[in-house]
């Protein structure tokens, strides 16, 4: 009887493509199939053995009601290995009940240069920073992330039509406050 090959992992190292896709959803909370597969340049044969070694998982999403797309979140395996190889701590915790607000933010992400994304402090990050610099003080609101552009901090807001205009005059407020020079406001 004839034997064949034992299979190994489908995952023998980490490569700077999958490594980029991790930290992306560690600083975003999920990434499209379209930006794993356009922006950062993965095959969907990549894709499913990250996923088959529990890196990342995978799940249909609704858009709209009307369409449904494929989104990418870490697995346990992911997160550990983005914890020990990069100075990440703070994972954007995505929300199914926002699901396109995490998917625009998540493409503002990958439109930025590499340069740029290095930059990106998501709300976490932000909440925690603010807190630290000022322990007295109450904090209501925090905007979604901020990036620098040519040594200037950009703010970054994604909006929802739930969102009041006092709501939204309080982003900027606290965009200001933390040395924003710009806020990029986009509708979800």
């Amino acid at each position: 009887m004839a034997r064949g090959r034992k299979a190994g992992p489908a995952i023998k190292c980490i490569t700077g493509r999958d490594f980029e896709l991790m930290k992306g959803i560690a600083k975003t909370g999920v990434t499209s199939n379209f930006d794993a597969r356009q922006v950062i340049g993965l095959s969907e044969k990549r894709l499913k053995n990250l996923e088959k070694e529990c890196y990342i998982h995978s799940k249909g999403v609704v858009i709209n009601g009307t369409s449904t797309i494929k989104v990418y979140s870490l697995d346990d395996k992911g997160k550990s290995y983005v914890k020990n190889n990069s100075d990440i701590d703070n994972f954007y915790r995505s929300n199914e009940r926002q699901i396109q607000h995490d998917l625009k933010l998540s493409s503002i992400y990958y439109s930025l240069e590499r340069e740029q994304r290095k930059s990106w402090l998501n709300e976490n990050d932000l909440i925690k920073q603010y807190k630290l610099n000022n322990p007295n003080k109450k904090l209501n609101t925090m905007v979604d992330a901020t990036f620098f552009n040519n040594g200037i901090s950009i703010g970054v807001e994604v909006t929802t039509k739930n969102y009041t205009k006092e709501q939204i005059q309080e982003k900027y407020n606290i965009a200001n406050e933390i040395g924003c020079g710009e806020v990029l406001k986009i509708e979800a």
